[in-house]
């Protein structure tokens, strides 16, 4: 008998564990319903067209369209994100108009639109919200993906959080909605993804530049392997694009194949990535130099600047060309290159990139960006393999670092390496923290 009721008492115990499951998915169920019905409430039949999505750093970024949108009634528009109950925020977007089309783009910076670190867990909506002249209320519309590209997957710096942004299907009214959603939720961070990557340029059969046995692929190893330990005690996943186990083996024409520097780093999904370099130039050049990705806010460019120079004896470059303010530098390609570009492509045979006025120069800044920079090495040029993540819609911010000039800085960048390594690290654990 005692055997029978403990056995009943187990089945109760289970029924009533399984009973408050239940009540906890139909209560979080009926909640999510009533979210729907809150955010479908009021938004119209048809979404807007997203053309272009893209994570670049912590931002994520859209462009978008929507049809039938005279000038003359437009009056303005806002992104907003919504978790259809307690949270919403509004963002500022650019316009313009495409015969009828108003087309809408988050942000004039590609890593300052909406930051995915700031965000807590839960389901978020994405509404543009229009006003026209000719009418006194809003009218709001959710985003559908017409363009070729995926869903995103993003795991944050400091949270372990995983935020997916992917289509979700919804019928009200008999009218099917297929609509952008942002959810984010617990999740640790897979062992092949990262938050920052560090680029110890050259390596391999490739030297750089060599002064008195110090060569550039040397010396920004050593600055390499020090910024990796330095930010891996303050809590930063770090990969390195070239390491000491490694580095022998590199070969300058398979940057962009298995193993090269541009493809390890892409891999990583990191947010942020420094690549380490070294000029060259005559004794008149001396300084360090940050060259920035363009169309982006250059805080980060401008206090890195500022950090290195308070804490070493090298200082601001004193070349002016592409110079944005002291140390920080966006060089793109200038027309005479585009046209060399077309002529080598007319030459070989291939295909003529897109390459414009607004395509960084420098292929480390550009290739890890994706889409975000206009990464352009698709192949087509048989000197060099492809860049398998040329078209990727999760872009790396990055920003190199010519340390100084090899001829005239050279004794300061190795004697000065533990502070510049401070700098840098310094800097980046400001941004992560100003993340949140």
């Amino acid at each position: 008998m005692k055997r029978i009721w403990k056995f009943l008492s187990l089945i109760v115990i289970i029924l009533i564990f399984v009973g408050v499951i239940l009540g906890i998915y139909f209560a979080l169920n009926g909640k999510q319903k009533e979210y729907n019905k809150l955010i479908f409430s009021k938004v119209q039949n048809k979404e807007a067209e997203v053309t272009q999505f893209f994570t670049y750093g912590t931002s994520l970024n859209f462009t978008c369209k929507i049809p039938g949108i005279l000038k003359d009634n437009y009056e303005s528009a806002r992104l907003i994100l919504s978790d259809g109950e307690n949270y919403e925020k509004e963002y500022k977007v650019l316009t313009n108009f495409e015969e009828n089309n108003l087309i809408i783009t988050t942000s004039n910076y590609i890593n300052d639109a909406i930051n995915l670190e700031e965000l807590k867990t839960g389901k978020y909506y994405f509404m543009i919200r229009l006003k026209l002249n000719n009418n006194s209320n809003h009218k709001y519309y959710l985003l559908k993906n017409t363009s070729s590209y995926k869903n995103i997957e993003y795991y944050t710096i400091a949270n372990n959080y995983k935020a997916i942004v992917n289509e979700e299907n919804y019928n009200k009214n008999k009218i099917d909605y297929t609509y952008l959603k942002l959810e984010i939720t617990e999740s640790p961070k897979p062992d092949n993804i990262y938050d920052v990557v560090i680029d110890a340029g050259h390596g391999g059969d490739d030297t750089g530049y060599v002064v008195s046995g110090n060569t550039e692929a040397n010396i920004t190893l050593d600055y390499a392997n020090n910024l990796k330990q330095k930010l891996e005690e303050q809590g930063i996943k770090v990969k390195l694009t070239r390491d000491n186990s490694n580095t022998d083996s590199y070969k300058e024409k398979e940057t962009y194949s298995e193993g090269g520097r541009i493809t390890v780093a892409c891999e990583s999904k990191a947010k942020y990535m420094i690549s380490l370099h070294v000029n060259d130039g005559n004794k008149d050049f001396s300084g360090f130099e940050i060259y920035s990705p363009c169309k982006s806010n250059l805080d980060f460019a401008k206090n890195l600047a500022k950090n290195i120079s308070e804490k070493t004896t090298i200082g601001f470059s004193n070349i002016g060309k592409y110079k944005i303010s002291d140390g920080v530098y966006v060089k793109n390609f200038s027309q005479v290159e585009i046209n060399t570009y077309a002529k080598n492509a007319k030459k070989n045979g291939y295909e003529n990139y897109n390459i414009t006025l607004d395509t960084p120069q420098l292929y480390t800044i550009r290739e890890v960006g994706g889409i975000a920079t206009n990464a352009f090495v698709d192949g087509r040029n048989k000197s060099y393999s492809a860049n398998k993540y040329y078209n990727s819609n999760q872009g790396i911010e990055c920003y190199q670092i010519e340390l100084g000039y090899i001829k005239t800085d050279l004794d300061k960048i190795l004697n000065e390496k533990n502070e510049y390594v401070q700098a840098i690290c310094d800097t980046i654990i400001s941004k992560i923290k100003e993340n949140h």
